[in-house]
């Protein structure tokens, strides 16, 4: 497995590769960001784009898109979106945390955070360090 941070300058290349796995957890959000904003977001270093190979298939597995948040006292990196193809999610995910923590050390990041959709990165996260800290609820004010 091969984990590979996009320069920004090659988003446009890589663009159409990633789409379809970006698709996928954007489906899941509430419409606030489109795949649009997410490309522009990464060509102008506001997020980070990153890629999972196989390289036995020679193909991309995955994608994360990542943001640096700097709050006061801190700086964190927050895990925005992950995209997997069928069954590689477990994979790809062995390794990310070695990946993760270099770029953390590197730009002096504190703590990584990731509001997720699914109940079930708690446990897939669980034995890599990761525990609850808290639950986004959202009502759609719509329904009023």
């Amino acid at each position: 497995m091969i984990i590979y941070q996009v320069k920004p300058q090659h988003v446009d290349i890589i663009w159409s590769s990633v789409v379809p796995l970006l698709k996928k957890p954007l489906e899941t959000g509430l419409g606030e960001v489109g795949l649009d904003n997410i490309k522009e977001w990464i060509k102008n270093k506001g997020q980070q784009l990153w890629l999972f190979l196989n390289e036995e298939e020679q193909k991309i597995v995955g994608v994360c898109t990542t943001q640096i948040i700097i709050y006061p006292n801190a700086k964190h990196l927050q895990i925005h979106l992950v995209g997997a193809a069928n069954n590689t999610l477990k994979e790809w995910m062995e390794e990310w945390p070695s990946v993760a923590a270099e770029f953390c050390k590197k730009n002096d990041i504190s703590h990584i955070e990731i509001m997720a959709h699914r109940e079930g990165w708690e446990r897939l996260l669980k034995d890599k360090g990761y525990k609850k800290y808290y639950t986004v609820l959202v009502k759609d004010m719509k329904d009023d």
